[in-house]
């Protein structure tokens, strides 16, 4: 977790073809000296998890080669139950390298990246739910796992001008898999699942659809750009591939072995689902008393 929270921080600028420059780390744990007797039934003790954590950061921020200019820690007993891990990264990007366009019928749609695995089934959802013992027997799947090295190939691949002026639109893979990140480009389109590269066989088109397999970026191009932004990405020793195509019709589709497993209005789509709203009160905290009143000084 603590290790794709950087990963997808990297990602979320990189849409917009920004190259990070630096991060930060802000967590929230309780005691990890701690005594294991002490530890909440169902949890794991604080030392593992604290000191995991840091090890999943370092890990992948080393790995991408990506400074880490601020951390902090914060200990409370209030972080006892569940954990806070906070990511954020600084990116800039030459104004004259980003293009934004809108998206027109025949235009294509390339994933480039890494490929497609059960890994992150459900992974948006499962980091917010309540999770039990049983938790480790049935939600492995939603563990996402992070791969720096194609992640930096990405951040090169981007940085190239020739290549960030063919994207006319560009998402990052996280909550909801394709049909997020792809389904966002724009209002028609018709998803090809069985073109997605697969990091094993044996996925059906639900899982093609919502996976959240890590470093993978989708790319809205002209169709007679297609060929070389793909080769472009193949100097990188990056899998390029065109998965979909914009269209018309201001549908969703997916097809999947010759069939359209989803098709859905785009206006329907554009309601959000069913609005709630709530009216709520909360009383703000002496700003003495907060919890980042005890962060240490910038160093």
């Amino acid at each position: 977790g603590a290790a794709t929270c950087l990963g997808g921080a990297i990602r979320d600028p990189l849409s917009g073809r920004a190259y990070v420059y630096q991060a930060m780390r802000v967590t929230g744990s309780a005691d990890p000296r701690m005594p294991v007797e002490e530890t909440l039934p169902g949890k794991l003790p604080q030392r593992k998890i604290t000191t995991g954590a840091a090890a999943g950061y370092s890990s992948y921020g080393n790995q991408i080669g990506l400074a880490t200019g601020q951390v902090a820690e914060v200990y409370h007993e209030n972080f006892l139950a569940k954990r806070m891990e906070i990511g954020a990264v600084i990116a800039a990007a030459p104004r004259e390298n980003v293009i934004r366009e809108r998206p027109v019928p025949g235009d294509l749609v390339i994933l480039v990246g890494g490929r497609t695995g059960r890994d992150g089934c459900g992974g948006a959802t499962g980091s917010s739910k309540e999770h039990t013992e049983e938790s480790i027997l049935t939600c492995g799947a939603e563990v996402q796992k992070g791969n720096p090295p194609t992640e930096r190939k990405i951040q090169r691949l981007f940085r190239n001008p020739e290549v960030s002026k063919l994207i006319k639109r560009c998402n990052d893979f996280g909550a909801g898999g394709v049909s997020v990140a792809i389904g966002e480009l724009t209002e028609g389109l018709v998803i090809q699942l069985d073109a997605v590269p697969k990091k094993y066989e044996g996925l059906d088109g639900t899982e093609l659809a919502i996976s959240e397999s890590q470093e993978r970026m989708a790319v809205v191009v002209k169709a007679t750009d297609a060929a070389d932004f793909i080769a472009r990405a193949a100097e990188e020793n990056l899998e390029a591939t065109i998965v979909a195509e914009v269209t018309g019709d201001r549908r969703l589709k997916m097809r999947w072995r010759g069939q359209n497993i989803v098709n859905i209005s785009r206006d329907f789509l554009d309601t959000n689902g069913v609005k709630q709203k709530a009216s709520v009160q909360v009383a703000a905290p002496e700003q003495e008393n907060t919890f980042f009143a005890a962060l240490p000084a910038p160093v």
